[in-house]
């Protein structure tokens, strides 16, 4: 999950790799803590992880190492054609099961018409809501074949 985060599509894993050779490289030959991960691992996050807000990953922490929730998600997509001949991505995330302290970094992906998938962003809910948002994909003329959340099994949820 934490490598899914960190990833971006100009670097792909790099900054995750980053993280883990400094905490081998600060940790040699010792034993190291969760906390001493944690620690690590706040040095490297992205803007995005930051979701409270205080550059810390105690909401991931408490979450999926402390805790016991698992999210469900439900989704539910449509395309539309746009004004300039791109399709419009309507999405429908519901995440639920969950406190509303709970909080997420949901990536969506599209398969494109040639079988390609690519990650199209993160969805970041909070609690139990349901989130509705309209994306363009910049250059997709060609109708997906459709659209999907935690494709690689990127979040631990039960399963829908």
């Amino acid at each position: 999950m934490v490598r899914m985060m960190m990833w971006d599509r100009q670097s792909g894993d790099q900054r995750f790799k980053d993280t883990m050779r400094d905490r081998v490289t600060t940790y040699s030959g010792q034993a190291a803590t969760t906390e001493d991960f944690k620690a690590v691992l706040e040095k490297h996050m992205t803007p995005a992880m930051d979701l409270t807000g205080n550059h810390k990953m105690d909401w991931f922490f408490n979450e999926y190492v402390y805790g016991t929730q698992l999210p469900n998600y439900k989704f539910d997509y449509s395309f539309d054609s746009g004004p300039d001949g791109d399709y419009v991505l309507n999405m429908k995330l519901t995440q639920s099961g969950v406190t509303e302290e709970f909080r997420m970094l949901v990536p969506v992906y599209l398969e494109l018409a040639n079988g390609q998938v690519t990650r199209l962003g993160l969805v970041h809910p909070v609690g139990n809501p349901t989130l509705n948002e309209k994306v363009t994909p910049k250059g997709v003329k060609e109708k997906p074949r459709r659209a999907v959340i935690n494709y690689h099994n990127d979040v631990l949820a039960t399963a829908n």
